[in-house]
């Protein structure tokens, strides 16, 4: 059956009444939830690590739901419409990032008790390493939130269409200034109000509403098309060659330029992922929330397979957009259908959300805006969460004379998230405004993902290299950073395109070997105090705990 075209009439579209009443339920559900967390909270154990008592089931979900947020939930239906299915290949390396996780990163960071990840960088160098691993991680997530916020706000810009001409800010047809300002207003608000309330308990449980939110506006979208046009899946795959064609994906290419090449794609995510669960105080502060190794790795499997399932429902939702516009007015879609090569721009982005504002009926339509809420807030909530936590235990503690009592410190924890909601409004408008025009996986590149690779080098570093000193890995992690900020900007800086997938890879391999030529060069060896921070040290030191302590039980 094929859908008949729809008159020539102008697109009429926008939130109605309905549509408010479920993004309101939604916003008013989410600030109830903090209020009644943080009736429970009595010291920065339970802000921070929310007792290490969490459930497994919840807490991968959160991980999911907090790593992946708008720049997945836009940027890969988004995506479709370049690559078509190739995109998928994305997936091929998450069996490797499973063995990694699961049996090199969880077993050791889970017998260390930290609540800040950077905790342990002083333990194996000292205490400048811990503070450059956290003022890395704190430039990695204050970069992060604003891309978040800054995808999702432009998503919601396009489907409200509120036309606020009294906001701070002008409107016009192809940038919406004032909308997209209290959009960004409202999102940092909003997120950083619960997430002071209730710290990182309101985090996990809003985190695992949020993402069945996200899961069922993607579905509602398939459904809806489905519906519309009388078709499916085999019809929207024969579908996405018509527009596919212009970049084929290739299994490996010799070119560092080309960014759809299956072997690069795989490598890219591949490292991504590992530096994030190895690195990244987002997730590390994740695993610290439940009791056990055993209860993390359930953690982490939840959250693979989630993100496994939450890939394949955005693949349909962009296989069914690309059908949808053969025979369905969209704005945007001209953009897409007019592009001669092979490029990756933000019509793209804007397909998906304009779908929601022109063919999604009123409720549909709110539900869906409250999933890219929802989307941007779990983003916001654990970045303010993890920044409050790695400022207070990663440098208040440490510059304290003494033990301030818990009250105080809790206090001054949710001083320091509230203070995120500002900060992030504030670097999330200064994007915009720099980056106008800039498709979401550009700007991934640009915004954050310069700074995650010489981080996850650097934990790599203590944990195997008994070369690595702090004289050593200092000048190491600043030449891999200035690589991943040159390899990010290289079209600006050098008129040279290097591929997006190669960033992460890129500059921790760059930190890895300058580590190894220093030590070599210095001729420096960690002392034998520092080496009992290592791997193998760690883990087979408490394993032996374990042990010791089974065999008295039995006795």
């Amino acid at each position: 059956m094929s859908p008949e075209p729809l008159p020539s009439a102008p697109l009429t579209g926008g939130l109605t009444g309905l549509d408010f009443v479920v993004i309101a339920f939604y916003l008013i559900a989410t600030m109830s939830m903090g209020l009644w967390i943080a009736r429970g909270q009595h010291s920065t154990e339970d802000f921070f690590v929310g007792g290490r008592q969490l459930p497994a089931w919840a807490v991968g979900i959160s991980i999911l739901a907090s790593l992946l947020s708008t720049i997945t939930y836009l940027g890969m239906p988004g995506e479709m419409f370049r690559t078509g299915v190739g995109f998928l290949t994305r997936q091929l390396g998450v069996p490797l990032v499973l063995v990694v996780v699961w049996f090199l990163w969880i077993p050791f960071f889970m017998r260390l008790n930290l609540t800040s990840a950077y905790e342990y960088l002083e333990r194996r160098f000292n205490y400048t390493v811990r503070a450059l691993g956290a003022i890395l991680c704190l430039a990695l997530l204050l970069g992060w939130m604003a891309v978040v916020v800054l995808t999702a706000s432009r998503a919601m810009a396009e489907i409200t269409y509120l036309d606020l001409g009294w906001f701070f800010g002008t409107n016009t047809d192809e940038h919406r200034d004032a909308d997209l300002h209290a959009i960004i207003l409202a999102i940092g608000l909003f997120s950083v109000i619960y997430t002071t309330l209730g710290g990182i308990r309101a985090v996990i449980w809003t985190d695992v509403i949020q993402f069945f939110i996200l899961i069922g506006g993607a579905l509602f979208t398939i459904a809806y098309v489905a519906f519309d046009t009388g078709t499916g899946l085999g019809a929207w795959m024969e579908a996405q060659s018509v527009y596919a064609h212009r970049e084929s994906v290739e299994w490996f290419s010799l070119d560092i330029g080309n960014r759809s090449t299956v072997f690069f794609i795989s490598v890219g995510m591949f490292f991504w992922f590992c530096c994030t669960h190895g690195a990244n105080q987002v997730a590390l502060q994740r695993y610290f929330t439940v009791e056990s190794v055993r209860a993390a790795r359930k953690s982490y499997l939840v959250s693979a397979l989630s993100s496994f399932a939450l890939s394949i429902i955005l693949a349909g939702v962009g296989l069914s957009l690309l059908y949808f516009i053969k025979d369905h007015e969209l704005p945007a879609a001209a953009g897409v259908e007019s592009a001669v090569d092979s490029i990756r721009d933000d019509a793209q982005d804007k397909i998906f959300p304009q779908f929601i504002r022109f063919y999604l009926p009123s409720g549909l339509r709110g539900l869906v805006v409250a999933a890219l809420f929802a989307a941007a807030m779990s983003t916001i909530d654990s970045g303010a969460n993890s920044i409050s936590t790695i400022v207070t235990v990663d440098f208040f503690r440490h510059r304290r004379s003494g033990p301030p009592s818990a009250q105080a410190e809790l206090r001054l924890a949710r001083k320091l998230t509230a203070s995120m909601g500002l900060i992030i409004v504030t670097l999330t408008i200064l994007l915009y405004h720099v980056s106008k025009g800039t498709d979401i996986i550009t700007l991934c590149q640009k915004g954050f993902n310069c700074f995650l690779g010489p981080l996850g080098a650097l934990f790599v570093l203590g944990m195997w290299s008994k070369r690595a000193t702090a004289v050593s890995v200092i000048p190491a992690v600043i030449a891999g950073e200035l690589f991943g900020v040159c390899a990010s900007y290289s079209k600006e800086l050098f008129d040279f395109a290097y591929s997006t997938h190669l960033v992460v890879p890129g500059s921790w391999l760059v930190t890895l070997v300058a580590a190894y030529l220093l030590s070599l060069v210095l001729r420096t060896r960690a002392s034998d105090d520092a080496q009992q921070w290592m791997w193998r040290s760690v883990v087979s030191r408490e394993l032996g705990k374990t042990s010791a302590n089974a065999a008295a039980n039995q006795e």
